[in-house]
């Protein structure tokens, strides 16, 4: 008789964590939020990418898309939009809202920070630019690595309570 071994709920075990690329024929939209209190700065990044892992420049035709994220909070909030109503972003949240249903095949969830570090290098990187809205047809130098990372599949550690 082989023994099994449960883990009881409540604990942690360590996995493995890498950008998960979108199908073929599909894209992925990373965003991500970034808030330096100590600067009274805010920041914000999305990168859109093809099956491979390529960027893309946004005047592109992007259908099938599917949206990552690492905030549960905001994939709920979106998920519930009747729910917006007393939420102070409500404004952005019902702006982004807006912008999905225009959209045909798109799926939108939430994953864990390590699985979305380019979004989190560019909402970083954000703080470095001019005030407002910024595109890059091409990956910027100071993102380029992060690219390459999601691209070929490097994974990272994280602790994931045991449901």
């Amino acid at each position: 008789m082989q023994a099994t071994h449960t883990i009881p709920k409540g604990l942690s075990i360590p996995v493995e964590l890498a950008w998960v690329h979108p199908g073929i024929g599909a894209f992925k939209l990373n965003v991500d939020g970034s808030r330096k209190p100590w600067y009274r700065a805010i920041g914000a990044g999305g990168v859109i990418c093809d099956s491979v892992g390529d960027w893309l420049a946004v005047d592109r035709g992007i259908s099938n898309l599917v949206i990552d994220m690492d905030s549960a909070l905001v994939v709920h909030l979106m998920k519930s939009p009747d729910t917006f109503g007393g939420h102070p972003l409500a404004g952005l949240l019902a702006s982004c809202w807006d912008f999905i249903k225009l959209l045909r095949d798109c799926d939108l969830q939430h994953v864990y920070r390590e699985q979305n570090c380019l979004a989190d290098c560019v909402a970083n990187g954000s703080y470095n630019l001019d005030l407002g809205v910024c595109w890059f047809d091409s990956v910027p130098l100071w993102a380029e690595a992060a690219l390459v990372n999601d691209r070929i599949g490097v994974s990272r550690s994280r602790f994931v309570p045991v449901v």
